[in-house]
């Protein structure tokens, strides 16, 4: 017996070696995530309905606002240069200009002209209106929206609605 555990050693060992290897030529299956069809579209800057997911802050005391469930914020910015914003129960309209809107990163400036001034409910997230004139760059990274503050002051970042 112990003369055949050698040889019955060597085909088990390369079986589990051949079972352990990746395979590469497997093509990708839709009902599996990590490997789509094809490569999935970032959204654009432009013409895109964003939602507020949340405020992160620079400052640890503050730190990360979420709305609330009933609190909805959002932001479309069309290619003419208008900005429409929703604002909780307010709405806002301005301009924008970014000589980067074509691309996944760059800079930006956002200017609410008119707002609403209907008495919302107290939120954490008030100060989003006076906010949005204090962004000076954006980032377009995982389909998510990063408007960045100026001096580090935080970060609203968005999904497309």
């Amino acid at each position: 017996m112990t003369g055949r555990s050698p040889l019955i050693a060597v085909p088990v060992l390369a079986l589990l070696v051949a079972s352990c290897a990746p395979i590469h030529d497997q093509p990708s299956r839709p009902d599996r995530p990590d490997r789509p069809d094809r490569p999935s579209r970032q959204p654009t800057l432009v013409g895109t309905e964003w939602r507020l997911i949340h405020f992160q802050s620079a400052e640890d005391s503050i730190g990360m606002i979420r709305p609330g469930r009933d609190e909805v914020y959002t932001l479309r910015l069309e290619p003419d240069g208008t900005l429409a914003a929703g604002l909780f129960c307010n709405r806002g309209t301005g301009r924008w200009t970014s000589s980067d809107s074509a691309r996944s990163m760059g800079s930006i400036m956002l200017e609410l002209k008119a707002v609403t001034m209907a008495a919302c409910p107290p939120s954490p997230l008030e100060r989003i209106a006076r906010d949005l004139g204090n962004v000076r760059s954006f980032v377009i990274r995982d389909g998510r929206l990063h408007l960045n503050l100026v001096l580090d002051g935080g970060d609203y970042v968005w999904e497309p609605n």
